[in-house]
């Protein structure tokens, strides 16, 4: 099957185009990505204190957050729009080749967050708590419930059309894979800052240092694969089983204690 895309990477010409307005723009998209989502669900916030339910961070995680992540997708859609990136999309189901690589993602992510908990605990540096792990704390499994669901359908589909479609991708043409895989890493990671923030952690702690950390190792994992599979769909399950099987056993554990 030959490889079709969202966007051909020749529908604009690239004559007023360069490295550093491509970055410009990648900075623009990714502070786009923290930001104004945080100024969701502080508004949803007081929009839901209302209606009786000020306080109540579950209520915000499950409406403010979702609003949040659509927010995020739709920037993605919107820039695409006004200035086409090439998404790779050949196929919507993976070949087993692809099958492959989607269980070598989800190992070696799980690898790679497993080591990096043990240099956490090797330095006695306490995890921090982000939005979710702060919303559950009442009603666990109200919330992370919503959130199996949500990371399955909604937050991998729209965080890797984001990262690795739109800002990887745009960034990739000026700069090649490399550059854009280390850029869109440390901008993944810095747009979960406002979740410790919401979560009441201390952002200059060695626990969400480390935290952000993982995000970032994570996302280098799945840019990598993105680049090599050419297929975003394989990042797109790597991703959702990923925190899926993360938050399944966060319920696990809160369940049984």
């Amino acid at each position: 099957m030959s490889t079709s895309t969202y966007n051909q990477p020749d529908v604009q010409p690239r004559t007023a185009d360069s490295p550093r307005r491509a970055l410009l723009v990648a900075l623009g998209l990714l502070f786009a990505a923290a930001i104004p989502p945080l100024a969701i669900v502080e508004g949803f916030k007081l929009v839901q204190a209302q209606f009786g339910y000020g306080g109540d961070l579950a209520v915000t995680y499950i409406g403010g957050g979702l609003l949040a992540t659509i927010a995020i997708g739709l920037i993605g859609v919107a820039y695409n729009r006004v200035r086409p990136v090439t998404v790779h999309v050949p196929r919507w189901l993976p070949t087993v080749r692809e099958g492959g690589w989607i269980v070598a993602g989800v190992v070696v992510s799980f690898v790679a967050a497993i080591l990096i908990a043990v240099g956490m605990q090797l330095l006695d540096a306490i995890p921090p708590t982000n939005f979710i792990t702060a919303a559950a704390a009442e009603r666990p499994v109200l919330v992370y419930g919503f959130a199996l669901f949500g990371v399955l359908f909604i937050v991998g589909p729209v965080e890797e059309y984001f990262f690795r479609g739109i800002v990887q991708g745009r960034l990739r043409e000026q700069m090649g894979a490399v550059p854009a895989i280390a850029i869109v890493s440390v901008g993944f990671a810095l747009g979960h800052v406002p979740s410790y923030l919401i979560g009441g952690s201390d952002l200059l702690s060695l626990g969400v240092f480390f935290a952000l950390l993982s995000i970032a190792v994570g996302s280098v994992i799945l840019g990598a694969i993105y680049e090599r599979t050419q297929n975003l769909v394989v990042v797109i399950v790597i991703h959702s089983l990923f925190n899926a099987i993360s938050v399944s056993l966060a319920l696990v554990a809160v369940l049984g204690a």
